[in-house]
């Protein structure tokens, strides 16, 4: 049984938008409108009906945090799946945390496109099957290093990197918060994030588990950048002197 019968398509090539009309029609669904922009006309004409809209991405075409942000803003009551052309872990979270109900890759069956499309309009969230599959592989890199927390387990984002890279560096918040021109309240939350993933209590310990990792300090003001292991030094401590590797600042389970 088919519970959407409103969709609108946006985006992707003509002839992708008329097979994805064609295909849904059959599935006696109607179709509001179809366009290849957020900005044209017909799309204000359907914005505040609840209705399905799918989003198709192309080459020329990705729909990013900002673009989803506008998305919900101009049409507040649909509800929003992507059609993907390859998965990216990166893309689909942000989807998601940009408001997406559903992220598919295109290489769906009709029918399991038609049913995806009606678990979202009853309102459930709808993940690709390759996150599975990424979840495992990333399970099975942390099992490899039980008694250590690897770059790939920590999942840092990039501003977490580059606070942890200044944090090796032996860099106080107020520098931090210069050089990347955000305020220290915000730096202290990244630290805390930082600290968190690594699973380290403090900014030495985090020090100690960059070095392990070999990461450099970024460049301060000009000068060259610094060495993994000088910026250890910057706290009075080396990671041989530590007596261990940041596997002693591993939380234990």
């Amino acid at each position: 049984m088919t519970i959407v019968s409103d969709v609108v398509l946006v985006g992707g090539s003509s002839i992708v938008r008329e097979g994805l009309r064609r295909l849904l029609s059959s599935q006696h669904r109607q179709i509001l409108y179809t366009g290849a922009r957020l900005d044209e006309p017909g799309l204000a004409e359907v914005a505040n009906l609840a209705c399905l809209m799918l989003l198709i991405e192309d080459q020329g075409m990705e729909w990013t945090g900002a673009a989803l942000a506008e998305v919900r803003q101009q049409c507040p009551t649909a509800r929003i799946a992507i059609l993907a052309n390859k998965f990216d872990f990166d893309s689909m979270l942000e989807a998601f945390r940009s408001g997406a109900q559903g992220y598919l890759i295109n290489d769906l069956s009709c029918e399991r496109l038609g049913g995806y499309l009606d678990l979202i309009a009853l309102g459930e969230k709808i993940f690709p099957s390759q996150l599975a599959q990424k979840l495992l592989d990333q399970s099975a890199l942390c099992e490899e290093t039980p008694s250590a927390v690897s770059i790939d387990c920590a999942n840092l984002s990039v501003r977490e990197m580059e606070i942890l890279r200044r944090l090796a560096a032996g860099f106080p918040n107020k520098v931090i918060s210069r050089q990347l021109s955000i305020s220290e309240a915000t730096v202290k939350v990244h630290v805390k994030a930082v600290l968190r993933k690594l699973r380290v209590s403090n900014r030495t310990q985090a020090a100690i588990w960059a070095a392990s990792q070999g990461l450099h300090g970024p460049a301060a003001d000009g000068d060259p950048p610094i060495s993994s292991s000088s910026s250890v030094k910057a706290f009075g401590l080396s990671a041989k002197a530590s007596g261990s590797s940041t596997s002693g600042f591993a939380a234990s389970s």
